[in-house]
């Protein structure tokens, strides 16, 4: 039985959601066409869930050739410099992962040594990550 879901991101398979196909082409064509968007609108009425939505369309989509990752930089608040880097680089690094895995591909190793080498200097924690 699905309910209505009053907080965060929906799943449709648990809670009654509004389909926002044409929304969501117009959204994505904007964004392949390099256009600035705003997503506004009142509390609790899908922006997280429509641009989540997006999000996994656009990399499951083989065609293309950018990554679409979704970084919130609101959990950083407390985070010192350090760590605000390593983990925003290990994010990034998990992100383009994932796009990957939605695309069926695997991750390439000169792209995974690119972003380690990018890296590597900066941080000692992107250097452990960037050897296993």
């Amino acid at each position: 039985m699905k309910i209505f879901s009053t907080y965060g991101p929906v799943n449709p398979k648990e809670n009654y959601v509004v389909s926002r196909t044409a929304e969501l082409a117009d959204f994505i064509n904007r964004v392949k066409l390099g256009r600035y968007i705003v997503i506004f609108a009142p509390r609790q009425t899908g922006k997280t869930t429509f641009f989540q939505w997006a999000l996994d369309s656009i990399a499951a989509d083989t065609t293309e050739t950018f990554f679409p990752i979704e970084l919130n930089f609101e959990i950083y608040e407390d985070y010192t410099a350090s760590d605000f880097y390593a983990s925003l680089y290990k994010r990034i690094y998990e992100e383009i992962d994932r796009v990957f895995q939605k695309r069926c591909e695997r991750f390439p190793s000169c792209t995974s040594q690119y972003l380690c080498s990018s890296f590597y200097a900066a941080m000692p924690l992107q250097r452990r990550h960037c050897r296993r």
